[in-house]
């Protein structure tokens, strides 16, 4: 049975999964979506993680996945790449499936999202949201001749119609999400400010 709404209650429980299964790995694992934003209840799952030394989130996505089905914590796949491993799709870790709470078997979505430590800013102010900010800064970004998605800021190039960029094209380097913000000129939103 797949449970539409996850509480909040429910969501807070899920870097709790994780904890003592990441920390030689991983610092830096959130979850995004409605439940940064603060809000009471979320659709699915939106868990973001990146490594600060940035090569060590290379593999990280097989083995996690396999420790969290092993919990019996994800149930189901729907979507698994792993383009870190094949140096493609700017070395973002896919995994898309379903998942349940211990001792319960109502399904929830989950995605779970591993980016290179160079791109994770990006990584998060898309998986934040919400569509309705993402949609005014992709916007924004087209206006200052850029293209900006879950992986980078790419300056737009005229083989792409001068709105979009292109995968060959370097992304900016930004650090964090604020750096972002500040240079597409957009007002700094915190995450429970960004229920547009």
């Amino acid at each position: 049975m797949l449970l539409g709404a996850i509480s909040k209650a429910q969501e807070s429980k899920v870097p709790l999964l994780f904890n003592g299964r990441t920390s030689a790995y991983f610092v830096l694992i959130l979850c995004g979506g409605s439940y940064r934003r603060g809000k009471a209840s979320c659709g699915d799952m939106d868990i973001v993680v990146t490594h600060p030394d940035g090569k060590s989130h290379k593999g990280f996505l097989s083995q996690f996945v396999k420790r969290l089905k092993d919990m019996k914590f994800l149930r189901e796949d729907l979507v698994f790449t792993t383009h870190s491993e094949q140096g493609t799709d700017s070395g973002v870790d896919t995994y898309f499936g379903l998942c349940t709470y211990p001792g319960q078997e109502l399904r929830h979505r989950i995605d779970l999202k591993v980016y290179p430590r160079d791109i994770y800013a990006f990584g998060l102010i898309a998986w934040t949201g919400n569509d309705v900010l993402n949609r005014r800064l992709r916007l924004l970004a087209e206006s200052k001749g850029f293209r900006l998605d879950d992986t980078g800021l790419f300056p737009a190039t005229q083989s792409s119609g001068g709105k979009r960029g292109t995968r060959a094209t370097a992304s900016l380097k930004l650090q964090t999400e604020k750096e972002v913000f500040d240079f597409l000129g957009f007002p700094w939103l915190e995450p429970h400010e960004r229920n547009l």
